[in-house]
């Protein structure tokens, strides 16, 4: 048998030994620390989806308009409620509700592809504006909460622009987060992908 000696051929492959990644893994399982909230696990599956396609920044809105593409087909196919069961018929979930009044609005069908999806929630956004809007409130900031652990300060639940700032100062200070935030408003607030 032939052996193969790289060192005659003038390259091989060298490891220092150290460990790059700076992932906090612990930070990233307490995102989903209760899974009785599944829009975390939308609006965490949307930003991978993102991200994979080469997106290093973007807004609420596209990030939104993601999670409604990805629980289209559970909430539509087999009525999963994704905050518990709704209450006297009232959905308290703001991602199911925009599913399903996308669903009333378009008569796309459970199986309805993603670009079918999409051009239906540009053509009705004015009338998903509310529903989307509501994800918007706590949903990106709540995300982030299990990377807040390690903070000395707590957070100011109560004002987005102190919790845009708040989110900053982890990232800065304390742990490198997956996201930062900008400073639009609702749908338009920017976000903003840590490249590491």
């Amino acid at each position: 048998m032939v052996e193969f000696d790289t060192s005659k051929i003038g390259y091989s492959l060298k490891l220092d030994g150290k460990y790059y990644n700076t992932l906090d893994i612990e930070g990233f399982s307490h995102m989903m620390k209760d899974p009785s909230y599944c829009y975390k696990f939308y609006w965490l599956e949307a930003i991978v989806q993102l991200i994979a396609e080469g997106i290093k920044e973007t807004t609420f809105d596209a990030v939104i308009d993601e999670m409604i593409c990805n629980a289209w087909y559970s909430v539509r196919e087999f009525h999963i409620h994704l905050s518990g069961m709704p209450i006297d018929g009232q959905v308290k979930d703001g991602l199911e509700r925009a599913v399903s009044k996308l669903s009333e609005l378009s008569n796309l069908p459970a199986n309805a592809s993603k670009v079918e999806i999409k051009n239906a929630i540009k053509k009705y956004a004015l009338e998903l504006k509310t529903s989307k809007e509501q994800l918007t409130n706590m949903v990106p900031y709540r995300a982030l909460a299990g990377f807040f652990d390690r903070a000395e300060e707590p957070a100011d639940w109560g004002s987005v622009r102190r919790m845009t700032e708040y989110i900053e100062r982890i990232n800065e200070h304390v742990v490198i987060l997956p996201y930062t935030l900008g400073t639009g408003s609702k749908l338009k607030k920017e976000i903003y992908f840590q490249p590491s």
